[in-house]
């Protein structure tokens, strides 16, 4: 939900506090892309900037830090200007975050930008909007911002972030200019970390989540809302947990012909054997099928919640 922000009534569309206020953004961001950060810089100074950019990389924090760079390029490098970019306080400066982690921006997100979209700068020459996220886009908000990109209301710069650019709609991303952001070994070590600690928490409850759709157990849903769903935030994430649904997947219909040793996970042995005991070879092929529906709808307007409920579902009913 949107708020006002008590300075000159500017919408900040972020309901958490911001989490690079009072830190060096520009240090951060130049530490983490130092040939991104030049490139913009020199690209300010030369005054050929487009007005939409598609930024992919690595690195949640230090995009947004990026982006606030690039906004002090265009509006001022003077303390005060730094100051109220910290603090995602400039009139000029207008951001949309996901409500909440692992939620989509909505289309009413994107609908209380208007105001904004339809306005021009009050203090510089452009006014800069930033996405995070923007590969959470819902297809409604996705095409609700499509007319203010293609017909600005006058200088603008509008800056998409996402980790992935094939993550990112294909209606935006067509309209983009796309930079892939080369990343400091630090932030390519922070974010493998941030991968590996996910990996460990999360992949023991997608196999125990699994199991119980598999045994038609009543407390599958309880423990998607209340165990799995909560790990889940990044859009990377989502795919993750998709991708070991799909080896799960995989494994329960070769696991009577393969060796042990060409199994995705072959630590699940005993249940897979379980499986292929309880079940019929069709019906854990159409398992597999589910799982591979289920990934197909990432490109459809529904929620990874409903996505993972409606897959549950359908296995129970697949299994009789």
């Amino acid at each position: 939900m949107a708020k006002k922000n008590s300075n000159k009534g500017q919408i900040a569309q972020n309901t958490a506090e911001p989490a690079l206020v009072d830190q060096d953004f520009q240090a951060m961001a130049e530490a983490a892309y130092p040939a991104n950060y030049r490139q913009f810089e020199q690209a300010v100074a030369e005054d050929r900037l487009s007005h939409l950019y598609l930024l992919t990389g690595v690195g949640d924090a230090e995009k947004i830090a990026l982006a606030q760079s690039l906004a002090s390029f265009v509006l001022g490098q003077d303390e005060l200007t730094k100051q109220r970019l910290a603090a995602f306080d400039h009139p000029d400066f207008v951001t949309v975050l996901p409500e909440k982690p692992g939620a989509a921006i909505k289309i009413a997100q994107i609908r209380s930008l208007v105001p904004e979209l339809t306005t021009t700068a009050l203090e510089g020459k452009r006014k800069i909007f930033v996405i995070d996220q923007a590969d959470t886009l819902t297809t409604a908000a996705a095409n609700s911002l499509l007319k203010f990109i293609e017909e600005p209301a006058g200088p603008q710069l509008i800056l998409l972030l996402a980790n992935k650019a094939s993550d990112v709609l294909a209606t935006i991303r067509s309209r983009a200019q796309l930079v892939n952001l080369q990343a400091s070994n630090q932030v390519n070590l922070d974010s493998q970390a941030a991968k590996e600690a996910f990996a460990k928490e999360a992949q023991t409850k997608v196999f125990k989540w699994f199991e119980l759709a598999m045994t038609q157990d009543v407390a599958l849903m309880a423990y998607l809302q209340g165990q799995l769903l909560p790990l889940v935030t990044l859009k990377d994430q989502e795919n993750q947990v998709l991708s070991w649904l799909q080896s799960l997947g995989r494994d329960l219909a070769v696991y009577a012909y393969v060796d042990q040793d060409q199994l995705a996970f072959p630590q699940l042995l005993g249940f897979y054997k379980e499986m292929v005991k309880r079940y019929q070879p069709d019906q854990l092929l159409a398992v597999g099928k589910l799982i591979l529906q289920t990934d197909q709808l990432k490109n459809v307007n529904i929620s990874w919640q409903s996505r993972l409920e409606k897959l549950g579902l359908e296995i129970t009913i697949a299994l009789g």
